[in-house]
């Protein structure tokens, strides 16, 4: 951790990140940038320590670099072990290579990750389109179905939210980043779904509106 994505040898980087390019490109994009700034580095504290909630072990010398270097990497690798296996399952039985009006023979994937990986639509969810087109195009397994493929196929979850986990500075949930003037273009969701379990009935102001 404290040497960074350069301290990992190069087997096991290129097993962690196998879209180099994307994986580059992509802390370039506005949004991301954006989603950096908003959600990524506010689970990085003063004394160089990670929230409990990334779930990343906490410690007095990771610094900020280090710590968002940590942070992506565990995003890419999570979402490249993902789109593998998507893209590894049979045509007729891939939720990701079925045709869309063939809802019967589809695959149901499903992973469950730190609220802090999925928040804003830009962690491990975020990454998984890009990755699976990447490893349509390299491989011959599905015919290139994928190559299509766009954060529509893609539906997150957030279990029993708090505002604290959604980074509001009020009792409310926290529904979107991006509602300045500059960022407006880049606006981007909390999530797809709030799913709360019966024992954690979310209090009625809680929620301060409908989401589109």
């Amino acid at each position: 951790r404290a040497n960074g994505i350069p301290g990992i040898d190069g087997t096991r980087r290129s097993q962690y990140v196998a879209d180099a390019q994307g994986f580059i490109a992509l802390t370039s994009d506005p949004r991301f940038k954006m989603y950096t700034d908003r959600s990524l580095m506010k689970d990085y504290d003063t004394n160089g320590s990670s929230s409990a909630d990334a779930g990343a072990l906490a410690t007095s010398t990771l610094s900020v670099a280090n710590f968002f270097a940590e942070r992506i990497l565990v995003h890419e690798a999570g979402a490249t072990a993902l789109a593998k296996y998507a893209i590894q399952q049979p045509a007729q039985s891939s939720t990701l290579s079925a045709s869309a009006d063939d809802a019967a023979s589809r695959a149901f994937v499903m992973v469950l990750a730190p609220t802090a990986d999925v928040r804003f639509m830009n962690g491990i969810n975020g990454r998984l389109p890009r990755l699976c087109q990447f490893f349509s195009s390299t491989s011959n397994t599905d015919g290139g179905n994928n190559k299509m493929l766009t954060q529509d196929a893609v539906t997150t979850i957030l279990l029993n939210p708090t505002a604290a986990s959604t980074l509001s500075k009020t009792n409310r949930l926290r529904l979107e980043i991006g509602t300045g003037p500059e960022t407006l273009p880049y606006q981007t969701k909390i999530a797809d779904y709030f799913w709360f379990s019966s024992a954690q009935p979310p209090k009625v102001n809680m929620i301060p509106r409908l989401m589109n």
